[in-house]
């Protein structure tokens, strides 16, 4: 019984990815199924945050935010940076719920908030995460995992390929859907390895729509507890995006890529209540217009980020977190690099 549940959910999940609009079946059914079978107590858990941020550029303020193995690294094009700078405020709420089953242990969560922006408000957009994560083995977890962002604004931009500074310009938005599967399996008792697979669409408004993206990613993330006091994460992604070139051949305006992502995150427990996070990201985008016109055709664009995190358990249920975050991103056609700089302070509460 328990093998055919696998299977059922694991074939929903795959039907969710050629149709977004049946992710609801996906976690109505698990709820039904795995919640049926439960003999432990299950319970509930909450959280809340609020971040606040001051970023040198609110054009990329997202992007560097996303660009992170746990998150959504190969953000949307932004062919306009260098928006101004502002403060930024990030609420955010969480919700979930965790029982056994016959598998083992089985939670749901659902993540909610967003980006604020006290002076270009055109940029403030929500972000929801929906995340399954069902017990195989001792050793072994799957993860089913969905985040939508609803209404992306990316600044103002022209239709297509230009070459004069006279053209019209609209705002460019965007809806972005993720859909994610991982399989975690324990090697040895402090060594873990990811393995995962993504889908994911993003849904340009008009007059942007020949820019609609589709893209497929495979990774491996690897953690490792070095000791009590050091914990280690290492991944890589590989991604490619496609365009319709039936809509794409009409604007000279291909945003199609080949994406190759490279990511560690070094945690160090520097006093019972306090810890560091050290992180590095690489990125490189290998474009794949076909029109000679187009400012991408044998474009790429390198991107080299750094952060550095404090967190400090004021007590079981209070963080204080503060940081910041370089980024670097350079196309080969552009002379300079364009930098991004983010600070924060932060604290998160759990219920």
């Amino acid at each position: 019984m328990d093998f055919n549940v696998v299977v059922i959910y694991v074939g929903l999940f795959m039907k969710c990815l050629l149709n977004f609009r049946s992710i609801h079946l996906v976690v109505l059914l698990s709820l039904i199924l795995f919640s049926h079978h439960a003999h432990a107590a299950s319970e509930w858990f909450s959280g809340a945050g609020l971040n606040t941020y001051y970023t040198d550029d609110v054009a990329l303020f997202s992007v560097t935010r996303r660009l992170s193995l746990e998150d959504d690294p190969t953000q949307p094009i932004v062919d306009e940076p260098g928006q101004g700078s502002g403060f930024v405020y990030e609420p955010t709420a969480q919700l979930g719920w965790s029982t056994e089953n016959r598998l083992g242990r089985f939670q749901v969560s659902v993540d909610a908030g967003g980006y604020i922006f006290q002076n270009h408000s055109d940029y403030s957009h929500a972000f929801f995460d929906f995340t399954l994560a069902q017990e195989l083995t001792d050793k072994t977890e799957l993860k089913v995992l969905y985040a939508f962002v609803p209404n992306l604004y990316l600044g103002e931009q022209a239709i297509g390929e230009h070459h004069s500074e006279e053209v019209e310009k609209f705002g460019e938005r965007l809806n972005s859907h993720v859909w994610s599967l991982h399989l975690d399996h324990k090697l040895a008792e402090h060594l873990t390895l990811r393995g995962l697979v993504r889908y994911g669409l993003r849904d340009y408004d008009q007059p942007f729509s020949y820019r609609d993206t589709q893209f497929y990613t495979l990774g491996a993330h690897l953690e490792w507890e070095i000791n009590h006091n050091l914990e280690l994460l290492v991944g890589y992604h590989f991604e490619q995006g496609f365009t319709d070139d039936k809509q794409t051949f009409i604007y000279q305006d291909d945003i199609g890529y080949f994406n190759n992502y490279l990511s560690a995150e070094l945690k160090a427990h520097l006093l019972p209540e306090l810890s560091l996070m050290l992180v590095f990201d690489y990125e490189h985008n290998n474009f794949t217009s076909d029109y000679v016109e187009d400012r991408h055709y044998q474009g790429n664009e390198n991107i080299y980020q750094g952060e550095i995190e404090f967190a400090y358990e004021l007590s079981t249920q209070i963080e204080l977190t503060a940081g910041w975050q370089i980024g670097s991103r350079k196309f080969n056609y552009e002379h300079e690099s364009v930098l991004n700089n983010n600070v924060w302070l932060g604290f998160g509460y759990e219920f």
